[in-house]
């Protein structure tokens, strides 16, 4: 039996308030120190997360003791999923849903902002998911649920 809201859980979710502020860390040096530009210090930004998140919730979230070079390739592939679908697919739903479902009276950029918060928390759920059933997932686990 699987809790929705378990110490796993928790974990997973502490590493991402850890992985915001490396990312916004990240993102404040290079915007106003090193004065990089907008992509590389997105993209800087984004990598020092992504690679902080791996190994915290493979070894502290999900406790998994397989190789890098097995589970790198499916947290890499369940990200970009994860990400295209949060914000690629979700924004042609955000922007008809704000459109044809409900207009809130927000200046375009309010209104930007709202929906930017609701494709992240989409793609929050769908990582946790995602890494807890595919990427993380080791044998044993596929092995016991089987039995049950």
């Amino acid at each position: 039996r699987t809790e929705f809201f378990s110490r796993e859980t928790l974990i997973y979710l502490i590493t991402g308030l850890i992985s915001t502020a490396i990312n916004w860390t990240v993102t404040y040096v290079f915007n106003n120190y090193l004065h990089l530009g907008y992509w590389v210090t997105s993209g800087a930004a984004f990598v020092c997360s992504l690679i902080f998140t791996y190994f915290a919730n493979k070894k502290y979230t999900f406790k998994n003791t397989e190789s890098m070079g097995k589970v790198l390739p499916k947290y890499l592939a369940e990200v970009l999923i994860c990400f295209v679908l949060a914000y690629g697919a979700g924004k042609p739903v955000l922007d008809w849903f704000f459109s044809k479902v409900y207009t809130p009276d927000l200046n375009p950029d309010k209104l930007n902002t709202v929906k930017g918060i609701l494709a992240n928390i989409c793609y929050i759920g769908l990582n946790y998911i995602g890494q807890k059933f595919f990427v993380f997932r080791t044998r044993k686990e596929a092995h016991d649920e089987k039995r049950d």
